[in-house]
């Protein structure tokens, strides 16, 4: 595969704020050219028979994201991006997917997925905290391939305080064990923590980043290897950018599953941006319009997967539907492409709509089976006609 060209993005659009403060332009070059032969001889390392996949957590803007996919077509790339930090506001702290999709840095990151073409990038609008973590990890398969956690961790501590409490663990117990939680989403990791004065309390029980990820790494129960740091930068402080790759093969990424609810490239681009994607939330609050990016090529027609997408996870590529709808018939066979066609062209809500009309029935069938059995036989026969017609193929067809 040929080297893809240098993406060059524009400054003013990917720095950030910390109070009246920009992260300096020259960290995010910096910490990309340091990841960047990293990053690929990590994916070289992957096994190639399925797709690759990988995470970047608190993608705020998708600087490491956009890059990430546009050097690495082989890989879907997901920004998980949930607004509850200083780079994207704090949306996410009360707000739902939609608000957090309206986030200028979200619409930014969405905007130059359109303009670069970038089929195997997406974002991923939800807040991920400590029983999220611990839910993912619990399925004892890492989610991805490599996972980015640059300057986000400390965000998701601060929203798993209480979580922490529940759970009978100290401030500082809850923060390695979320971290140690993290480590397990993937065999390979870029993080870079925050100092001072986040984690205050993890740094006066260890001092120093390094420290630090020695203790998640024990808590994870995996052993690792360390490089670097690779980057380091002066902002609040010495930032540290680590890598951390599992030292024993673990278990595969399970492709077949999707851990992210939503995902979202926006809207198609085969009529110039004007029509969004048949799962975006957005679509009936304008959104389409708030993103439509007049210098993307209006003949782009995007394709509803990237190649080997409908393999890796049925929701990539603008495909959201609940998974019982592919299964409306028994035995539970993969459904015909034709069938997949017509659930991407149908509108949302009639998709809806139909969910709920077969939940209904599901439930009055149900209901009427615990009437018939409770009533005695001769009752039961002169209540045959509550027996319910078959609705869309849930039910065996009659002659």
């Amino acid at each position: 595969m040929s080297a893809s060209p240098e993406l060059v993005l524009p400054e003013h659009e990917f720095t950030y704020l910390a109070g009246s403060t920009d992260r300096p332009w020259s960290h995010f070059i910096g910490r990309w050219n340091a990841m960047k032969p990293h990053l690929g001889q990590m994916l070289k390392d992957c096994d190639t028979d399925r797709p690759l996949r990988i995470v970047d957590l608190g993608s705020c803007t998708g600087f490491f994201s956009l890059q990430a996919a546009h050097h690495h077509p082989e890989a879907d790339v997901v920004g998980v991006e949930g607004s509850i930090g200083i780079g994207n506001g704090t949306v996410g702290m009360v707000g739902s997917a939609q608000q957090i999709l309206a986030t200028d840095a979200v619409q930014t990151h969405i905007r130059w997925i359109q303009r670069l073409r970038l089929t195997n990038c997406f974002v991923a609008p939800e807040v991920w905290d400590y029983t999220s973590v611990c839910e993912l990890a619990s399925h004892g398969r890492p989610i991805c391939d490599v996972q980015f956690l640059l300057s986000v961790v400390h965000h998701i501590d601060g929203v798993s305080v209480d979580q922490y409490a529940k759970k009978g663990l100290s401030r500082v117990e809850g923060f390695v064990d979320l971290m140690g939680k993290l480590l397990l989403l993937a065999p390979r990791h870029f993080v870079e923590l925050p100092n001072r004065p986040w984690l205050e309390n993890t740094y006066s029980v260890y001092g120093t980043q390094r420290e630090i990820l020695e203790a998640a790494t024990k808590a994870s129960g995996v052993s690792w290897n360390f490089k670097g740091p690779i980057y380091t930068a002066e902002w609040f402080g010495l930032r540290e950018l680590w890598v951390l790759e599992a030292a024993a093969p673990m278990s595969p990424v399970d492709v077949e599953t999707c851990p992210f609810p939503r995902l979202y490239r926006g809207q198609s681009q085969g009529d110039g941006g004007t029509t969004p994607h048949r799962d975006d939330l957005l679509g009936d609050a304008g959104f389409e319009t708030m993103i439509k990016d007049v210098g993307a090529d209006s003949n782009w027609m995007a394709p509803s997967c990237t190649p080997g997408l409908t393999f890796a996870c049925p929701h990539l590529g603008g495909i959201d539907v609940d998974p019982g709808l592919m299964l409306l018939k028994e035995p539970y066979a993969p459904a015909e492409a034709k069938i997949g066609e017509a659930l991407s062209a149908a509108p949302t809500a009639l998709l809806v709509a139909h969910l709920k009309l077969r939940d209904a029935v599901s439930e009055a069938t149900d209901l009427l089976r615990e009437v018939r059995s409770s009533m005695p036989c001769d009752d039961a026969l002169s209540h045959a006609a509550l027996q319910p017609r078959p609705v869309m193929g849930q039910f065996a067809a009659t002659g």
